[in-house]
């Protein structure tokens, strides 16, 4: 009996490192895993051999928990099929109310941006309003230093105009009255792109100009003064417009003075720049103010060829 004992003992130790044991062992524990697992691959791959494997294993959830719905579906006096059809269908309710809240939710941020992008829109209609409340910058002449504002209070806007055109007849200067509905349109957008661009025909080709309005003045300088001094550069055609008349008369006067130190223009140059302003910002095609909107929102895809074009349509 002992001498068996012994001799089992011997073939147990002897299983115990047998290779063909050990991997029928290894085997039993991970089910129905190939034997190229545990051999010739590296230890990433076989991890992701043993999960694949164990995401083929269907898990019998109404066997598994059985016991804990039959208890539920007594509790709640109904059956496990009609429990699974409640919670089920609670489920689907649910669902639905979160889908119902997150519609209501995206309403509300929709809504609150839509507010805050009106109140953008309002607050700078309310900045073009109180510019306009502001004639000139401290330096800009008034039209009450140059006539007799109440003379011309008593006067039809034919009269204003050639009164105001006879008086500057025999000055250095350029002069215009403009619509209020012309200027206003030529103000508000002024006031959102003061700067931009005017190519102008000389006898050796096109110069460019660079002009920029601050309030109810627009000053133009050579693009290549600009570009060498920036704000330091001079001013060759200062164009200032005098709304003091537009809610009594309908009418906005205009003053362009050219400069004469040194004088780069005449006065020839100086209404052409003047007309060019009044295209592009307010009495021109559409395609011309779209292109000063380009200049300001999308530089990189401004065209100065499809800008002298446009310039070429009008001359």
């Amino acid at each position: 009996m002992l001498r068996q004992c012994a001799s089992l003992a011997q073939c147990v130790q002897r299983a115990r490192f047998t290779p063909r044991v050990l991997n029928q062992c290894r085997q039993a524990e991970v089910v129905s895993l190939p034997s190229s697992v545990f051999y010739g691959q590296s230890r990433f791959a076989r991890v992701r051999q043993i999960a694949t494997e164990a995401n083929r294993v269907k898990i019998d959830y109404d066997t598994k928990y059985a016991n804990k719905l039959k208890e539920a579906a007594k509790k709640r006096g109904v059956t496990v099929e009609e429990l699974k059809t409640k919670l089920q269908e609670e489920a689907q309710q649910e669902a639905k109310r979160k889908a119902q809240a997150a519609e209501v939710r995206k309403a509300e941020l929709e809504a609150q941006k839509a507010k805050q992008q009106q109140k953008a829109v309002d607050s700078q209609a309310e900045a073009v309003k109180a510019s306009a409340q502001k004639p000139y910058e401290s330096s800009a002449p008034t039209l009450d230093k140059i006539v007799k504002l109440e003379l011309f209070e008593k006067e039809n806007p034919e009269t204003i105009e050639k009164i105001w055109t006879d008086f500057h007849a025999d000055k250095d200067c350029i002069t215009a009255v403009i619509p209020k509905g012309t200027y206003d349109t030529l103000f508000q957008r002024s006031q959102k792109y003061p700067m931009f661009i005017v190519p102008m025909p000389r006898e050796a080709g096109i110069e460019f100009f660079f002009m920029q309005f601050i309030f109810h003045q627009c000053h133009f300088t050579s693009l290549l003064e600009y570009k060498a001094k920036g704000t330091e550069a001079r001013p060759f055609l200062t164009i200032t417009h005098f709304p003091e008349l537009a809610d009594s008369k309908g009418i906005v006067l205009m003053k362009g003075e050219i400069s004469d130190n040194p004088r780069m223009i005449d006065t020839q140059n100086a209404q052409f720049l003047a007309f060019a302003l009044q295209q592009f910002y307010a009495t021109g095609a559409q395609s011309k103010f779209e292109l000063v909107e380009k200049f300001h929102r999308a530089p990189h895809e401004f065209d100065y060829q499809e800008l002298i074009n446009e310039i070429e349509r009008v001359v």
